[in-house]
């Protein structure tokens, strides 16, 4: 197994967080190139968030199935981290469906929840919303790797 660095990293730009909003640790390298991502409790659940800029949007001007799809990865990571005490895990596979654009300048927020837990594998899924409109959905699998 890989010797993991944990060491948070700086995200590629500055961004204030919007009210109510902390900025949420990166680890991967290529997730802080697109974040800051933020993170907030409510109601006792976490919730992901960013702010898509001109990094985030593809040839039409709008957010990049890409970028959603790497926000979405570490959201749903970040709340694998909690339900697994940070052990390493992998993403085995994730589905996502598409169903409305996200424009430079808004918020998209995530409450992540764990479907199902055994010792291997978290079956994990979100709604990714901007306002009170989805504008896509994701589910992923993650491998927990064994402790040796």
């Amino acid at each position: 197994m890989a010797d993991y660095n944990f060491t948070p990293l700086k995200a590629a730009r500055d961004v204030v967080p919007p009210p109510g909003w902390r900025l949420a640790e990166q680890f991967d390298p290529f997730e802080a190139f697109l974040g800051p991502y933020f993170d907030r409790i409510v109601d006792g659940a976490h919730e992901y968030a960013f702010i898509v800029d001109d990094r985030h949007t593809n040839a039409a001007g709008i957010a990049h199935g890409g970028a959603l799809l790497t926000f979405a990865d570490a959201a749903l990571g970040y709340a694998l981290w909690i339900a697994t005490d940070r052990a390493p895990c992998v993403t085995v596979s994730q589905q996502s469906n598409f169903i409305s654009p996200a424009n430079v300048g808004d918020l998209v927020v995530c409450r992540p929840e764990v479907v199902r837990k055994t010792r291997e594998i978290v079956f994990m899924r979100a709604d990714f919303k901007v306002a009170d409109r989805t504008i896509f959905t994701a589910a992923a699998v993650w491998k927990i790797w064994p402790k040796v």
